[in-house]
């Protein structure tokens, strides 16, 4: 029971970590290019420009709208992790909003600083996604749209920043549309990464009548495989598929022997982030 107090005790401090890391990414490098990039924070620079309002008080009335909709809706963790970003990320935004005074950049390398703005705001929200927790603001009207239509969040996210994106373009400049995709690009491959990790491993399936020749040669570089039976829709042919995971190095010598084999071999490589044996089992994250 401790235990598991611990873990979760431990999961809101580093999202409280990484909420002061976005939100010191947010001023020193997004606020000052005026960049509407969507989400709660790009509300915030869209309303201070329109009517000068503090950025910190329309992000904090943005995430407590979301907090209240993920109450009536959504389960205790997104509530609770809501209600954490609520309360913590306005007020991060507003005690770190003077740090330009310290750190500040030249705006006329406006890329330079848009990608390094995603890459600090990509780890932080790698981080609280690699917790299990939601990040909080408008993510949450996606998970909602999700609930009851179908549509993918990635895909309601997307709708909603692509709005939030034009009203910017409409106040400030056209040409901030195309920084703000590239924000959210860079922002979302480091994300990714943050959660993922680096994969150091590569999983093969492959298809081919030569299957006993490969799997030979797997086993002779050191690597066990997994065959299965398999039946083509097409034909009703039934093969061999071979699965074996090798690490990245090896990607080239496996993938040309199995060419130099089987000319007409099937094969499916994917990234494979975990590699782990517990009883005999091989658990795979696949990319």
């Amino acid at each position: 029971m401790l235990k598991a107090f611990t873990l979760y005790y431990k999961k809101y401090i580093k999202m409280i970590g990484a909420l002061l890391l976005s939100a010191i990414a947010y001023n020193v490098f997004v606020r000052p290019i005026n960049l509407i990039a969507g989400g709660s924070s790009g509300l915030g620079i869209l309303f201070y420009n329109i009517m000068e309002i503090d950025p910190a008080i329309v992000i904090f009335i943005v995430s407590f709208l979301m907090f209240i909709l993920a109450f009536i809706v959504l389960d205790a963790e997104d509530v609770l992790s809501c209600f954490v970003e609520a309360l913590v990320f306005p007020t991060f935004v507003k005690t770190t909003s003077h740090l330009t005074d310290i750190v500040s950049f030249d705006n006329k390398n406006i890329l330079v600083v848009v990608i390094f703005g995603a890459i600090v705001t990509g780890i932080a929200q790698g981080i609280i996604f690699g917790e299990g927790l939601n990040v909080g603001g408008l993510s949450v009207l996606a998970k909602v749209i999700h609930k009851y239509t179908k549509l993918s969040v990635t895909y309601c996210n997307a709708m909603i920043n692509a709005i939030i994106i034009a009203l910017g373009a409409w106040f400030t400049n056209v040409s901030m549309v195309l920084y703000a995709i590239i924000y959210i690009v860079v922002l979302r491959y480091v994300s990714e990464r943050i959660i993922l990790g680096v994969s150091n491993n590569k999983t093969f399936k492959i298809v081919s009548s030569k299957y006993e020749k490969i799997e030979k040669y797997i086993h002779s570089i050191g690597h066990d495989v997994t065959l299965y039976d398999t039946v083509g829709s097409y034909k009703g042919d039934t093969k061999k598929l071979i699965m074996t995971v090798v690490p990245t190095s090896e990607f080239i010598l496996l993938r040309d022997y199995v060419k130099s084999v089987d000319k007409k071999a099937f094969i499916f490589v994917t990234n494979t982030y975990e590699v782990s044996m517990q009883d005999q089992t091989i658990r795979k994250a696949e990319e």
